[in-house]
């Protein structure tokens, strides 16, 4: 078998692999319904503790975008891939057996760099190894929309379970948390390299990593489009992060039942899959409208969970609340392969590990200005009173970048300037 002929091979293998993978990777399983509730009744921590650890996180997770892409360049996707998911994996494991606050920020600060290197490399790898065509980014949405959908529901059924299970034992989701995370890493041994070597390649220096990050900066600065969409991603994936924590401490202040965590959250999953697996339909009924149909819903809903937070709390205020978290949960899923999908549009496979950077980079600042708010917020008001704030700040954001961004993104592919595609090596798409 000639070298074409593996290549071939080893990218059938990926995208064969890549489901699975992201089924039980794409995030933390049996995680997120039940954190706020381990470390605030569990670990003995403080909501706004709780929130500024998350904004650290988010901080350190911006402090390691350079240096992760220069790693991602030195060893290639895979094995940074390897790197990543091994490092998720001790930080569960450690958050499991910490007891002192500063165990968590340093907790954090590995889980970042274990976080960001996956973010660079998971979606590349599957957009790498599909054939270059004007379809490779149609293709894309649908595998990784599909794989998200497969996430989605099985993160559902974790949810229900990690509710029910810290009831019994505040430890046993977390553990359950550890067992997937160390799935992951097994699988993430099974991808394959898919550039072709043909000789010995000198390490990378600084002096041409700079040049080539610099290239990137440049692109973006150059690129109305990318500054375009990179600006808007930050805005909502900043929003939609930085809330996570927020979620869990209004439904905290309304007395909801731990074994009741799960339940919302799982259902909330379910939405998010079913709205993940129409990924394509959605952008083919919204066209170049598609950012704004996804983001505008997004803040204006946690000004409405603010407001309706702030009345004497019932079941009917409940129901509520979860059909707007619901909302949420159906935009994000869609939101990530799209804005994703756009990003890659465009780029080559050199290109497109430092766009990538940038647009964690850029997220995870916004993220982490959020959360410092939000923790700020918490230590002064309510729950209710901080998504308020929130939702009119990002709101107003949103509406400003989509006006900023109506003669700049989702042209025809002869509108757009040449420095828009000058990373592009096949024939653009036509829309994004």
């Amino acid at each position: 078998m000639n070298t074409k002929e593996k290549l071939v091979r080893y990218k059938k293998n990926n995208v064969r692999l890549f489901p699975l993978y992201k089924m039980v990777s794409w995030d933390l399983l049996f995680y997120y319904p039940i954190i706020f509730l381990f470390l605030t009744q569990v670990k003995g921590f403080s909501a706004a503790q709780v929130l500024f650890s998350d904004a650290f996180y988010t901080l350190s997770n911006t402090l390691w975008q350079i240096p992760v892409t220069r790693l991602v360049d030195r060893v290639g996707k895979k094995n940074s891939l390897i790197v990543g998911n091994i490092l998720y994996t001790l930080s569960i494991f450690s958050m499991i057996f910490m007891q002192e606050y500063y165990e968590l920020l340093i907790i954090q600060f590995i889980y970042a760099l274990g976080y960001s290197i996956k973010g660079i490399c998971e979606a590349n790898i599957l957009y790498d190894s599909l054939p270059g065509s004007n379809k490779r980014g149609k293709v894309f949405s649908t595998i990784d929309g599909k794989s998200s959908s497969y996430f989605y529901i099985f993160e559902a059924i974790a949810s229900a379970i990690a509710g029910f299970t810290f009831v019994i034992n505040g430890y046993i989701p977390m553990v359950l948390c550890f067992i997937c995370c160390t799935i992951a890493t097994i699988l993430s041994f099974k991808f394959r390299h898919t550039a072709i070597v043909q000789n010995k390649v000198e390490p990378i220096r600084f002096t041409e990593y700079m040049g080539q990050l610099k290239t990137s900066f440049t692109y973006f600065l150059k690129s109305k489009r990318i500054r375009s969409l990179i600006m808007f991603n930050a805005l909502l994936m900043g929003t939609i992060t930085g809330i996570v924590n927020l979620r869990s401490s209004i439904l905290n202040e309304m007395q909801v039942p731990e074994q009741y965590f799960g339940i919302i959250f799982a259902i909330l999953q379910l939405v998010a899959a079913i709205s993940t697996r129409n990924t394509e339909r959605i952008q083919e009924n919204f066209k170049n409208k598609t950012l704004a149909w996804l983001g505008i819903p997004t803040v204006v809903s946690c000004i409405v969970i603010g407001f309706i937070g702030r009345d004497q709390l019932s079941k009917s205020s409940l129901i509520l609340i979860v059909v707007l978290f619901a909302i949420q949960y159906a935009i994000k899923g869609p939101y990530i392969g799209l804005i994703t999908r756009y990003l890659n549009n465009f780029t080559n496979r050199n290109i497109r590990p430092k766009i990538s950077a940038l647009r964690y980079l850029t997220a995870n600042l916004a993220t982490a200005i959020i959360s410092l708010i939000c923790s700020g917020l918490l230590s002064i008001t309510t729950t209710a009173n901080t998504f308020i704030i929130i939702g009119c700040l990002t709101t107003i954001g949103i509406i400003l970048l989509l006006d900023f961004m109506k003669d700049k993104v989702g042209l025809q592919p002869e509108e757009y300037s040449e420095e828009d595609i000058k990373y592009s090596i096949n024939r653009p798409e036509k829309r994004n």
